[in-house]
Parts: C-alpha cells; sequence; structure tokens
C-alpha cells in the first residue's frame, strides 16, 4: 500500500501541467490497517486447585516393649581338684624326724602343761603326742570337739621330748576333729569318791559352793547335796572356760570331768582341758 500511493501523486501531477488546475477531489485513501494486533492466546482455564489431602494423624504406636533378655548365668568357675591329702602311718613318723607330715589318730589321752595341752593319738601302728601351743590352741575352731574318744587329723612338724614322739602343728587350722569326743567318764555323787578312785577319771554334777583365786591357781568348791569336793584350775584352763565369770555366783550349775588326785590329804578333781568344765 504505501508503494502505491506515490505513484497515484505523480500522476497528478503531470496531468495537471498547462492544465486548470482542476478542483481535487479528495481521493479516498484505502484506510490503512493497522497493525495487526497479536491476539492474546485466552489464557487456559485455571484448573481448579486440586484439594489438598489433609494428612490423617497416623495413630500413636504404642512401642511393645522389647523382652528384656536376660544375660546367660556365668558359669560358675570350676572346682579345683583337691589334692590328696597323704597321711603318715603313726609307727613311721621316726623316719621323718623334722618334716611336716599329717597323722590321723584317735585320742586315747590328754593332758594340761602351763604353755599349751597334749593329745596322745593313736592309729593302731603307733602312739605319738599332738602338742598344741596355746596360741595353737586357741586358733583351732574344733577345740571344743577335742578330748578323749575323739578322732583327729593333725599336721605339723614331727620331733622329739625326753624321748617321746611329738607332732607339733604352727597353727590351729592345722588340727581338725574328723569325729568329735563323745562323754566317757562316769557320773558319780561327789560322797562316793575316796582315795580309791585316785587316778581316775570321773565326772561330777553340782553347783558352786565357793571359789579362791590365787595367783597359781584357782581353787573352786562344788557341792551336789551328798557332799563337796575341790576343783583344782591351772590358769591356763581357767582362763579359757566358758562362761567362766559366772562361777564367782554362788548356787551356779556346774559339770566337770577331771582325774581324782588327793594333794595333802585332800580329796580333789583335776580338769585337764577348758571344755572339762561346763557352766550350766
Amino acid at each position: 500500500m504505501r508503494r502505491i500511493l506515490p505513484v497515484i501523486f505523480l500522476l497528478l501531477v503531470l496531468t495537471s501541467c498547462g492544465r486548470p488546475t482542476p478542483t481535487l477531489t479528495p481521493v479516498s485513501l484505502l484506510p490503512t490497517r493497522p497493525p495487526a494486533t497479536p491476539t492474546a492466546a485466552p489464557s487456559p482455564t485455571p484448573m481448579p486447585p486440586t484439594p489438598t489431602a489433609t494428612p490423617k494423624p497416623r495413630p500413636t504406636l504404642t512401642a511393645t516393649p522389647s523382652p528384656t533378655v536376660e544375660p546367660s548365668p556365668t558359669p560358675p568357675p570350676p572346682t579345683p581338684t583337691p589334692v590328696p591329702v597323704v597321711i603318715t602311718p603313726i609307727g613311721r613318723l621316726a623316719e621323718h624326724l623334722g618334716q611336716e607330715v599329717t597323722v590321723e589318730g584317735q585320742v586315747v589321752s590328754t593332758a594340761s602343761f602351763s604353755k599349751g595341752f597334749k593329745f596322745t593319738l593313736d592309729d593302731g601302728t603307733g602312739r605319738v603326742v599332738l602338742l598344741m601351743w596355746l596360741n595353737v590352741y586357741d586358733d583351732c575352731r574344733d577345740a571344743h570337739k577335742i578330748n578323749l574318744g575323739a578322732r583327729v587329723r593333725a599336721t605339723g612338724t614331727v620331733g622329739t621330748y625326753e624321748n617321746e614322739l611329738q607332732i607339733v602343728p604352727d597353727w590351729g587350722r592345722q588340727v581338725r576333729a574328723l569325729q568329735a569326743a563323745a562323754p566317757s567318764a562316769p557320773a558319780r555323787p561327789i560322797a562316793s569318791l575316796t582315795a580309791a578312785d585316785e587316778g581316775q577319771r570321773v565326772m561330777i554334777e553340782g553347783t558352786v559352793a565357793r571359789i579362791e583365786k590365787g595367783e597359781s591357781n584357782v581353787r573352786l568348791f562344788v557341792t551336789d547335796g551328798s557332799g563337796e569336793i575341790l576343783v583344782l584350775l591351772w590358769p591356763n584352763i581357767y582362763e579359757r572356760v566358758p562362761n567362766r565369770e559366772q562361777l564367782d555366783a554362788p548356787g551356779t550349775a556346774v559339770q566337770v570331768v577331771g582325774t581324782v588326785q588327793i594333794y595333802k590329804g585332800t580329796l580333789e578333781v583335776i580338769p585337764a582341758l577348758p571344755y572339762d568344765v561346763v557352766v550350766r
């Protein structure tokens, strides 16, 4: 369209030369099309929003407690195999002088001295004196069981004293009562005891009449209604009598096992061990 307009204008000029100027009739120009306005693509119809699903609350899970796993019991340590005890026959102890050995035997006699106690053991092959110093005796848990008739196992050093074979433990645990002593002394009324019973082992029962304490011994007088007798207690025995403080009270019931002796015309009973005196 823009090219046609100048051509038309030129023609008009040429035809008008030398001629009267005609009245120009306005030429209607073809309307110029406005430039095409690009048609905007219709906006797509918005899709309705997809409803957001409200998440359902998850059910609260109750945690199931895991079963408690019990620890496997620790196996006990293996029991050590006991070392067999070698028992030396008493009849062969002379071959082991100065050596430590173990013997077993039955107590066939008991005795006391100022620093300890003596028990003669017999196993059928011979006899030996089991010498227990006071500290060893006090350390022995079975001391109350060891008396005439008991069966004893003892470990100690073999030696001799005044040509008497003996075995001497170092501590109380080396002496055990395999079988406790049983009462063997006959019970006697005090009035029945006479000089003819000297050297006999007897048992008396009664109550304390009085007590006399000296530096070298304790003199305990016991009565049973039939008579009264002196019970002589050496310090090493008196100091180890269970419940000895009750002997201070007249009327205390006692049982005494001892050997009948006569000293300066006086009949007396002498216990050999602390457990020969029982305070009732």
